[in-house]
């Protein structure tokens, strides 16, 4: 689709991907992730714009942005939430354009209508919806006039992205505090990572309590681990499938539950020659 084609028909489209297929995105505009309502005008306040590359064809001849439509009055014209829509700040508007209209500082999107007396009307296009008459009363600006609207793969808002990436950072790095943390129990530092790892492949998918907990006192008994703390163990493994009472009864030195067992005793064995490589 050339740029030439798009300005002579004058009228928004629907961009696909097979449309934007071979062109280059090179050119920056504003993009506000702010879901312009294609429902009733919905009040979005100020939000600041980051910058995207679109391709040059499909960008207005007059200052240009993008946002995002979401509701279903303007479905009757395949406009969808989710849609990106491309604005063109025009110096003047006419009848069937779609339209950006602030009205009492709520934005909504709709058809721009003059009829035969002069009347200016917003129409949307579904007929769930009214028209909105404008008067003398409303506090109307215009936004700009929709020149295309993009359906793509869905794409979540950059603001919620950094937000989740945020999130994980800081879980992230509680967690290796907390890793750290038990990793100081281990009597010879140099192993601690195998010794902690090991521990982990040991006691993962056991259900019972004396199960899960024969690797830590088999370590304790190779002499590879000190004896943890309830909140210890529970910083790096977690308290699933063992109680507090549990895990004092089979980390306890003075209880030998595991004496006679040979699975303990291969365990013992194996912590023993982890750290003495």
């Amino acid at each position: 689709m050339s740029r030439l084609y798009i300005r002579q028909t004058g009228k928004a489209s629907l961009l696909s991907e097979a449309d934007l297929e071979g062109l280059v995105f090179n050119t920056p505009v504003p993009f506000y992730d702010m879901g312009v309502s294609c429902g009733n005008p919905l009040e979005t306040g100020n939000v600041p714009s980051i910058m995207m590359l679109m391709p040059e064809e499909v960008v207005g001849y007059y200052e240009t942005y993008c946002t995002r439509a979401f509701g279903d009055s303007m479905k009757d014209l395949g406009i969808m939430t989710g849609d990106v829509l491309i604005i063109e700040c025009v110096p003047e508007y006419h009848s069937h354009d779609i339209v950006l209209a602030e009205i009492d500082g709520e934005k909504t999107l709709k058809t721009y209508y003059v009829d035969e007396e002069g009347g200016q009307w917003l129409v949307p296009a579904n007929k769930k919806y009214k028209a909105t008459k404008l008067t003398s009363k409303m506090k109307i600006v215009f936004k700009g006039r929709m020149i295309h609207h993009m359906r793509r793969a869905p794409q979540d808002s950059t603001q919620h992205i950094m937000e989740c990436i945020q999130e994980a950072k800081e879980l992230m790095k509680r967690e290796y505090s907390a890793s750290e943390d038990f990793k100081s129990l281990v009597t010879k530092p140099e192993y601690a990572d195998k010794v902690v790892a090991r521990l982990h492949e040991l006691s993962d998918g056991k259900l019972k309590p004396k199960d899960v907990l024969m690797p830590f006192r088999a370590a304790m008994e190779a002499g590879a681990l000190r004896r943890p703390t309830w909140a210890e163990y529970g910083s790096e493994f977690g308290f699933k499938r063992v109680s507090k009472s549990s895990f004092s009864d089979y980390t306890d030195p003075m209880k030998n539950k595991y004496a006679d067992e040979q699975q303990f005793l291969t365990m013992v064995e194996e912590f023993r020659r982890l750290i003495a490589r």
